[in-house]
This record gives structure tokens, sequence and C-alpha cells, in this order.
């Protein structure tokens, strides 16, 4: 047998099934972490502003990610893993934002879920596991994909959790 057909077939045998095959939001996955949360962060502002919201964008030194209608606002964005959960990394509990906004890319679909301060920081959005063992500063959440809701119900999440009126019935 040839040494290189032999390894192929054992790779093939070891290769979990890569449920981002044939995906339209495959460019996600493709993009460095850093890019990643870019992408998401312009997603939700994005999003919010064509709902008729007032967001500021933060900038890569800022602490605060946004400025939604006057809450300070952090997102984090992950990809689903084959395993069917989202990591969501570097969330802080020393920064001061009002709500925190993971957003989740599938690979046919978008969710995210919402919380606010006091909900992540008595562990009521899930349990924080330390980044680094014994740091305590950035935290990683893991969400299931079914604790994730639907993108079709973010902008009402959005305005019954920041308490706000969405222009135009929107």
């Amino acid at each position: 047998m040839n040494p290189i057909d032999l390894l192929i077939e054992i790779i093939q045998d070891h290769d979990p099934e890569d449920i981002w095959r044939d995906s339209p939001l495959i460019g996600y996955r493709l993009l460095g972490n850093t890019n990643r949360g870019e992408i998401g962060e312009e997603f939700v502002r994005t999003y919010l502003r064509h709902a008729g919201l007032r967001v500021t964008h933060g900038n890569r030194t800022d602490e605060i990610d946004m400025d939604v209608e006057g809450s300070q606002v952090e997102v984090k964005t992950a990809s689903l893993g084959a395993n069917g959960t989202f990591q969501f990394n570097h969330v802080r509990l020393d920064r001061a934002y009002d709500y925190l906004i993971c957003l989740g890319i599938c690979p046919h679909e978008i969710v995210f879920n919402l919380w606010d301060k006091r909900e992540v920081n008595e562990g009521l959005a899930g349990h924080l596991v330390e980044m680094a063992q014994n740091q305590g500063v950035t935290y990683k959440l893991t969400k299931k994909l079914g604790d994730m809701q639907p993108i079709g119900i973010f902008l009402e999440s959005v305005r019954e959790r920041l308490h706000l009126q969405l222009p135009n019935g929107m």
C-alpha cells in the first residue's frame, strides 16, 4: 500500500463532519478572530441603525463597543462549532457596559442572546470560565445553540431589554 494513500484514508476516517461545508456564511469562518469580532460589531450597529436607533461607534481602544440610545453595549461574536456550541471569548466583568450581546454565526442562520450586566455578573447568562488560569479578568462563555434566539426577534428583544421604542412600528 502507498503510505500517502494510507494516511489520506486514516485522515478521512478521523475527519469530523464539516457543518460549514456549502454554507453561505463560510467567509466568516475563514477570518481571523479580531476580524470576526469587528464584523459582529458592525453587523449589530448597522442592523440597529437600519431600525432607526441611534448607535455610536466605538473603536478598538474604547472600553465599550457601542452606545445604543444611551446604553453601553458590549458585543461578542462566535461561530457554531461542530459540537453545537458557541464560545464567546474575552467577556470582561471589569468593564462598565450595561448589556452584553452575544451574536452566534451558524452555517445557515444567525442567532443571538442578550443579558444585562447584572445577569452576566451573577452567572445568569451562563457559567463564565477564565480565559487563563487564575487571571480573573477575561472569561469565556459557552452557549448551546438551543440557548440562543433567532435573529428575527433581535430588534424586539433589544427594544424590550433596553426599554426603547423602535421607530416606524418596527
